[in-house]
């Protein structure tokens, strides 16, 4: 029984002392506060700018730090007082208790609807401390370096139509500002021309821009759009081109140019409906038409009598009217012959042809006079032969139009000079030769024809028209597009566009024939050609237009004409907007799909409406940190799809928010466990952005030696911040933690760990700066802490190389912080040693010193050679045994030597 007794004891005592060194290794990193004078407390409310609206917020933190900023622990539960200079913005806790060994004490923050700035503080034992934060946003005006962007899809607009605009604030480098309130945005526009829907766009609070709708009036014109933001002095305008595709005025235009100066000439006067920006277009209504010409005689007279007996006038639904009516133009040889039409309305309009002298009858360039007699006054020359075509530039599409093509040769002037190229002869008309020295000349100072600028020149022959130049020749017999002898070919280069539907004809003694076309749907450019037997073939290209017809689908961004906003969710706001030929909002027959990828959306544009607004999602753009470009791809779906109407769009992609790393503390304490960081989401200006839904981080560090980071974090909905864990290793040092988002911008914060141990420091007493090889020598080593006081029962290790032993390996330090070790050193020039300090309550001391050895020269031996030992003496050896052999050899020499003399002088 006693045997029992005695063995329990042993184990009750060891249990005690267990439990006794268990608490006591607990606390030996916590400090009484009362006794440590040094001490400094540190109040974090992180993050510091939070959301406004009813809530409390786990985000007040207060620690302990010792006189190097390194959090500690207190031996005992402390209380710690709080306070906010506002408690209607955001308000605290009276009071927080900092357990005993705990790191930091938190408490709540709680805000409420109104947003504004405070102060928190915090007292413990008489020392304080204090943070500024900020709730929601209390901004009373912009900053002054904002600018105001009016946006608009087009500077064209189309009578009784309708566009969207955004106004948006940017700061001076191009990015866009999210709204810290309601920003008021005053529109002035001229009423007359077009008008907003609003006076006055607001861009909320929390976003970015606002938009409206500008709606065309009636009229056409300039006008112009001007946003004002007047607390700021902010302002910006734009105009605006409102045009109409209802005719506006007419136009005339003859054809061809030339006709000869002969009785009963016909011409082609088509007169054409536009529109105010000089396209032709079709008329709702008839228009009447009334001619007159600048010759009375004989061409006026004849245009009166023909718009009183025919009443002309352009029908309802066309675009234009032919007059083809003949003229005796025998006796008038001008270059300027004027011809107008006038209408009610519409204004006038007017062209002008011009009359030629000599005839030329088909291709044996047979020449005539004025008065259709055969002149055999000026020679014969042989011409080349083409077709001219000529007609207007632009068509209306599902429309009649007219050609014109004429006979003609190729007027050559490498004879204007009176001399063939074989060097011949010829009499050309004396009103078109040209003046050589020798012809002299009249004393009056008039100019004669053929120096004349070809404008204003008379045409009386061939000769008088420059190199190149068309001159018209008369068929001598009909010529016919159709029938059983066909002498003439029509053409279109693109049924679909324009389809001959009358070839028309030459008829004897004319030089030109008509052809009639039909355009269809189809828009843009279609060649008609003529072909004549005999002649030459000739073409002319026109634009088959349809202004009204949809030309385009345009992506349009409210931020931006190259650049997407796109909140982290991946959402962003574009619109779809129909335009025409003119690149004016089109006004939709029907309502049409289009698909936009990579989106992979589906936009409708209604029937009656030009746009439409809508919000696109897609997790294919990966935005990052630096600028990113998203091409969108927007094409038609439906039956008898428009393939045209497809538009690719690239943009500057900028993520409306970032991920923000925070830190209650950036020095935290290596030995520490409980350590926190937090991650906010926040807008571009560091206002906090709720989330619509989770987000989930990517938080990295970047020396995993120092400090680790186990669990990523998900800031919730709801709030726009969560805490994520930070492990240290015990490792002193610096590492950056960085966080990461899809859709937002990434941010870094550094993160030091520090001991909150006093260093020690290590120092060496009486050590000469060269010892001696081989002689042991005594000297001080020094131990203190980071204030100079010595540091007793300091445990040293000394770490020497293979050149040196310094005895004892460990020592400890005594009562006066010093310990005495011997060196002694094998080798030289110089030796190295290492020492490490420990003790408890202190933060490792390291150092390393350097001593100069006076060391004799090295001599030859087996380490040099790095030979065997053994081997040395058998080297040595040899080299004895060649000394013998040497010696004995000179020796016998010598007394060989000897008894020669003396036989010598036996002799």
């Amino acid at each position: 029984m006693e045997k029992k007794m005695n063995t329990k004891k042993p184990t009750i005592i060891l249990l005690a002392l267990t439990l006794l060194l268990a608490g006591n290794l607990h606390t030996a990193a916590a400090q009484n506060l009362e006794a440590l004078s040094d001490y400094s407390i540190k109040l974090a409310i992180s993050p510091d700018h939070l959301e406004s609206g009813m809530a409390e917020h786990p985000v007040g933190y207060l620690y302990v730090l010792s006189k190097h900023g390194v959090p500690i622990t207190s031996t005992y539960d402390v209380p710690v007082s709080l306070n906010s200079d506002d408690p209607s913005v955001a308000s605290v806790p009276k009071k927080a208790i900092l357990k005993a060994n705990e790191e930091y004490v938190s408490f709540p923050v709680i805000t409420g609807e109104k947003s504004g700035k405070t102060t928190i503080t915090a007292s413990l034992n008489g020392k304080t401390t204090f943070q500024k934060i900020e709730v929601g946003t209390d901004e009373s005006h912009l900053p002054d370096d904002l600018i105001l962007e009016l946006n608009l899809p087009t500077s064209e607009m189309h009578v009784n139509s309708e566009m969207p605009f955004s106004v948006y604030l940017t700061t001076m480098d191009g990015v866009i500002v999210r709204a810290p309130n309601d920003v008021e945005i005053l529109l002035d526009h001229e009423e007359s021309l077009a008008s907003p829907n609003s006076e006055i766009l607001t861009i909320k609070q929390g976003q970015y821009y606002a938009w409206g709708v500008l709606s065309a009036h009636e009229r056409t014109g300039n006008t112009f759009l001007r946003a004002i933001q007047e607390d700021s002095g902010l302002d910006v305008a734009k105009s605006v081109k409102i045009s109409s595709t209802l005719p506006t005025a007419i136009k005339l235009s003859i054809f061809p140019e030339l006709v000869p100066a002969e009785i009963d000439r016909q011409l082609n006067i088509f007169v054409t409906v536009v529109d105010s920006e000089g396209n032709p277009t079709k008329t709702p209504d008839d228009i009447p038409l009334e001619f007159f010409s600048s010759e009375q005689y004989p061409i006026g007279e004849t245009l009166a009598d023909f718009g009183k007996s025919e009443k002309p006038v352009i029908e309802k639904g066309q675009f234009g009217y032919l007059l083809q009516e003949k003229f005796s133009l025998q006796n008038l040889l001008e270059n300027d012959i004027l011809i107008g039409v006038t209408s009610p309305g519409y204004g006038t309009a007017t062209d002008t042809f011009r009359t030629v002298g000599t005839s030329i009858e088909g291709i044996n360039n047979i020449k005539k006079s004025m008065n259709h007699v055969f002149d055999y006054g000026f020679d014969i020359k042989n011409y080349e032969h083409t077709v001219g075509v000529y007609g207007l530039t632009h068509i209306p599409s599902n429309s009649s139009a007219y050609f014109t093509y004429q006979l003609s040769v190729i007027e050559d002037d490498d004879d204007d000079d009176g001399t063939r190229p074989d060097g011949s002869p010829i009499t050309i008309h004396p009103e078109c030769a040209e003046e050589t020295d020798e012809s002299g000349g009249s004393d009056d100072d008039v100019e004669s024809n053929a120096n004349l600028d070809f404008e204003d020149r008379t045409l009386y022959s061939v000769d008088c028209m420059d190199d190149e130049m068309l001159y018209p020749i008369q068929a001598e017999e009909n010529q016919y597009s159709d029938g059983y002898v066909q002498q003439i070919s029509i053409t279109s280069s693109d049924a679909d566009l324009a389809k001959i539907t009358d070839g028309g004809k030459i008829t004897s003694s004319y030089s030109f024939g008509t052809t009639e076309i039909s355009t269809g749907q189809k828009t843009g450019p279609v060649t008609i050609s003529t072909s004549v037997n005999g002649v030459g073939t000739g073409s002319f290209t026109t634009n088959v237009i349809n202004t009204l017809e949809q030309k385009e689908v345009r992506i349009f961004s409210p931020t931006g004409e190259d650049s997407l906003i796109f909140d982290r969710d991946g959402f962003f706001d574009v619109f779809l907007i129909a335009l025409d030929g003119n690149e004016r909002p089109k006004v939709m027959k029907e309502t049409e799909k289009y698909l936009v990828t990579p989106t992979n959306g589906l936009v409708e544009i209604e029937k009656g409406a030009t746009f439409t607004f809508t919000q696109l999602r897609s997790d294919t753009f990966d935005v990052a940190i630096e600028e990113t470009r998203v091409t969108l791809n927007v094409e038609p779906i439906g039956e008898k799809t428009n393939f045209d109407l497809k538009g690719t769009k690239t943009f500057i992609t900028q993520p409306s928010s970032k991920i923000q790393v925070t830190l209650p503390l950036s020095k935290i304490n290596s030995e520490h466990t409980q350590n926190i960081g937090i991650i906010q989401l926040v807008d571009l200006q560091g206002n906090p952005v709720i989330p619509k839904l989770p987000v989930k981080s990517k938080i990295t560090s970047s020396v995993d030696s120092i400090v680790q980071i186990i669990d990523d974090s998900i800031i919730p909905t709801g709030t726009s911040y969560a805490t994520f864990p930070i492990k240290t290793t015990g490792s002193i040092g610096n590492s950056m933690i960085s966080a990461s988002a899809k859709g937002v911008n990434g941010t870094s914060n550094l993160i030091t760990t520090a001991s909150s141990q006093t260093q020690l420091q290590i120092f060496t007493g009486g050590l000469a700066s060269e010892i001696k090889v081989d002689e042991p020598f005594e000297f001080r080593l020094f131990v203190d802490d980071e204030n100079a006081d010595s540091v007793s029962g300091a445990s040293l290790k000394i770490i020497t190389g293979d050149d040196a032993i310094i005895t004892p390996e460990v020592v400890r330090t005594s009562s006066d912080g010093s310990a005495i070790v011997s060196l002694t050193a094998f080798e030289g020039p110089d030796i190295s040693f290492e020492i490490i300090a420990t003790a408890e309550g202190y933060a490792e001391g390291k150092d390393s010193f350097t001593v100069n050895v006076d060391a004799p020269e090295k001599v030859f031996d087996a380490i040099d050679l790095e030979l065997p030992e053994w081997m040395i003496y058998i080297v040595i050896g040899g080299i004895l045994l060649v000394g013998v052999i040497v010696f004995m050899f000179l020796r016998k020499s010598k007394t060989d030597l000897e008894e020669e003399w003396e036989e010598e002088e036996e002799l």
